[in-house]
Parts: C-alpha cells; structure tokens; sequence
C-alpha cells in the first residue's frame, strides 16, 4: 500500500476492562436517570454570547456535571447546578482542558463550545467505547449550501497522569493515541454547529510552539484552496504527509485535498490515482468520489461520472471516515444525476431521479434547481411534468408580476416548448399575458405565432391586421 495511505485499522469494538465494569455498574447505579452518567462535560465559552440556560440545562440531565469554561466571574443568571470554571489568561486552549481533564471526576470528558449542539441520537455508549478505544467527535457545519465535516478528539479519557492534548488553540490529542496504541471507533459522537471549527485558528501562532496540532497543515491547506492558490495548498498537504505519526482521518483529508488540488490544476490522471487510492484505504468517504465525478463530467465521460456519483449517493447517509469531507445534499445529487442520465440517453432512469428529487422536497425546490428539473423536462419531452415546473417556477409571477429576467427566462422556456411541438401551451400563456398586457408587441407577435401553430388563422390574422394598423 502507499505510504500515504498507511491508515491505522480501527475496530468497532473493544473488551472493556474489570475495573471499567465496576465503574459503569456504579454509574448506573447511583445515576440511572442520567443517559450519559459517566461523562463529565466542559462547555468552553470562547466568545462573547449569551448563554443558552435551557440547553445547559438539559445537558446537566444528561451529564454527570457540566462545567463551564469562560474568562472571568461566572454570570449571574447561572443556574446553581451549573459549575463555573474562571479561564487562566496566560493558558492555552490546550492547557485548559488538560486542567479540566485532570479536576474531573469521572474518567471519560467531553469538550463541546458553547455554541454547539450535540446529536444524543446516535451518541455512544460505555459498551462502544473503553481507555483503549475512543470515539472521535464528528463536526458538522454548512458551507455554501454543502455539508462539511471535521473530525477531532473531544471525547476523552482521563489519564493517569500528565494530560492528553498538545497543540496551542487547536487541541489536539494525535501525540498520545498513538503513543498509548488507542484505536478509534466507528461510531463518532456528532456535533453540529453554524461555521467551522477552525475559523478562528491562527496557523502563525499555532506554528510558535513545538507540539503543533498536524492537523494544522491542513488548516492552512484548505485556505490557500479556497484563495485558488493549488500549489500552495497542495505543499501543505505534501508536508502533512510525510510526517510519521497521524489520526486515519486527517492522513485521508490530506490526500483528498492534495488530489482536488491536482483536479484544479487539470493533472486528472494523478488525481484520479490518489482518489483510488484513498478509497481503497477508506471506501466510506464522499471527497473522492466527487473528485471523480467531476474530472469526468469534464471530460465528458458522461458513463464514468454517472458511475463515481452514484457510488457517493450509495455513501452519501453514512459518516465518511474522513476529516474536510465535503457532502452535496440530496436535491443537487438527484439532479445531477439526472443530469448525467440525460447526457447518456438514459431517460426513463432521469424521469426516476426527477421523481424522487421532487418527492423528497414535497415540491419545495429552489428556482435553480427548478429551473434545471424544467429543463430536464422539457429534454426528456415529459410535457405534463414540464407544465407543472413551469407554473410553479412563475406561479407568484404570472402574469402580472413578471421581472425583466423572468420575462426573458419564460421566453426562453416557450422556445423549447415550441421546439417540442408544444403549441397549446405556448398559446395558452402568450394569451394570459396578452391580455394582461396589450401594450407589449413582444407578446402579441409570440401569440400571434403560437395561434398559427394552434390553427387559430382567423385570430392571428385579426392580430396582425392590428398590428399593421
């Protein structure tokens, strides 16, 4: 195997110890009404807001104890099962946890900030997880209408000694899995927030101490990306992974980044390499595939693209293994997939796609995809679906309320009906707009069409005899 993709095998489940048993059997003993008794909880209050006391709340129901981490005096409004934990200015994000983890009392600690929610529906249990064997907390955040996702340790046990994050304001916890042989679990406990983690990362003061968090480069990596700066990114990547030591899902975000970089440079056929790669480490991911869908969709490969997407789509409702994972939603995937179905003549497989692309949003698509479900339509020669997207896209609009763009798009739209040989349609809509509106020649010529296509000869005579008066 590439050494790049040296990933580290992790099981789903590990025997827990005798004197884990005991603790859990204490636990459940003296706090059964609590879903998660045997976590302790710290909230890091890292921004100025205000303090969700119904969510804190509910937390302490859930949690042994909830402790909050902020700068100064704790605010007066707290609940009293609520604990307090004042910040140290001079510490790191980094060292305050580790004192965190080491005031607590129970063994296991989950990290969250303040403005994160936590997913209970599928959050771990003390059977899935044990010192040995951790679960990774999977981050979910939207960016530009896409779903991304980060993965970092935040659910951790308390050591013995010493504590368990380096880094400065990006802790990280790489350093003593693998000195301490942890493997990680398949079943992450999900945490979903408005932007990413990351944000407020500082890679130049993250760089000034010796124990950075690896996942630094790709930080950075992602940055220069977005700035379409690839040879930069892409020597980001290339310098995280020529280190030794790394978590299975950021050596695969540096792989996947490094291959879209290398997409965006039009080097396909080592892209399409990498992607292979990374896949054949690690199947369940969505990055690779999309790489390929879209190196093929640009070569026209229409079959291959087909093909890459539909295995994503196959994917696309399990947790991808790794980190900077990037997930379409379902309405664009169905389009696209559409789309590509079209292109390969496939169109009894578009008309599916169609169908269940507008079943799964009950009718609620935006004007984008609409216009694209119209289209398809009309391609496909699907005349009743093609009305129906027709009248909803200008359902408001129409016939009085329709904006320069809307009047050029609906036209466009009578042209490929008439195309189509959709006379009646295209009659039907330049009379209502006609009628509405006699002093636009525009709709009295297209009627004036649409009636001789509908063999009203009679009709179309008196409007053009008008039109010469």
């Amino acid at each position: 195997m590439n050494r790049l993709l040296n990933l580290q095998l992790t099981p789903f489940f590990t025997p827990q110890t005798e004197a884990d048993m005991k603790e859990q059997e204490s636990y459940e003993s003296t706090q059964e009404t609590k879903f998660a008794a045997w976590v302790d909880l710290v909230v890091d209050v890292s921004r100025p807001l205000v303090l969700d006391w119904k969510k804190m709340n509910h937390w302490m129901s859930i949690f042994n104890s909830v402790t909050l981490l902020g700068a100064g005096h704790a605010p007066l409004s707290m609940p009293s099962s609520l604990t307090w934990k004042p910040k140290k200015e001079e510490w790191s994000k980094s060292e305050q946890w580790n004192a965190c983890l080491a005031s607590a009392k129970r063994k296991w600690v989950l990290f969250v900030d303040a403005e994160e929610e936590l997913r209970f529906t599928d959050f771990p249990t003390q059977d899935d997880i044990n010192p040995q064997h951790w679960s990774p907390a999977l981050i979910l955040h939207t960016e530009e209408e896409n779903r991304m996702q980060h993965y970092q340790m935040r659910l951790v046990h308390k050591p013995k000694k010493g504590g368990v994050f380096t880094g400065k304001n990006l802790p990280d916890c790489t350093q003593y899995i693998l000195a301490h042989n942890i493997t990680l679990s398949n079943l992450p406990v999900i945490i979903e927030r408005e932007d990413s983690p990351m944000m407020s990362i500082d890679p130049e003061d993250e760089l000034g101490i010796s124990d950075f968090a690896p996942a630094l480069y790709l930080v950075e990596g992602y940055r220069y990306f977005k700035e379409n700066k690839y040879v930069h990114a892409a020597a980001q990547y290339r310098q995280l992974l020529k280190m030794d030591y790394l978590l299975p899902f950021d050596r695969l975000a540096a792989v996947n980044g490094l291959a879209t970089c290398l997409a965006e440079q039009h080097r396909w056929d080592k892209a399409i390499i990498l992607t292979e790669q990374s896949l054949e480490a690690e199947p369940f991911q969505y990055l690779p595939y999309l790489i390929q869908y879209r190196i093929y969709q640009l070569q026209k490969q229409w079959q291959k693209a087909y093909e890459a997407l539909s295995r994503y789509m196959e994917r696309m409702e399990l947790h991808s293994q790794a980190t900077y994972d990037i997930a379409l939603s379902e309405e664009e995937t169905l389009t696209n997939l559409a789309d590509l179905c079209l292109r390969n003549g496939q169109q009894d497989l578009a008309t599916e796609y169609l169908n269940e692309l507008f079943n799964l949003k009950n009718g609620e698509v935006n004007r984008s995809f609409l216009n694209q479900l119209l289209v398809m339509s009309i391609e496909l020669g699907d005349e009743k679906k093609a009305r129906f997207f027709f009248n909803t896209m200008f359902d408001d609009a129409f016939p009085n309320n329709l904006t320069e763009e809307d009047n050029i798009c609906l036209n466009d739209y009578m042209d490929m009906f008439l195309k189509q040989g959709w006379f009646d349609m295209v009659y039907e809509v330049y009379s209502q707009l006609y009628e509405e509106h006699r002093q636009v020649d525009e709709y009295k010529r297209r009627l004036i069409v649409a009636a001789i296509k509908t063999n009203r000869v009679e009709q179309a005579r008196r409007l053009a005899t008008k039109e010469v008066a």
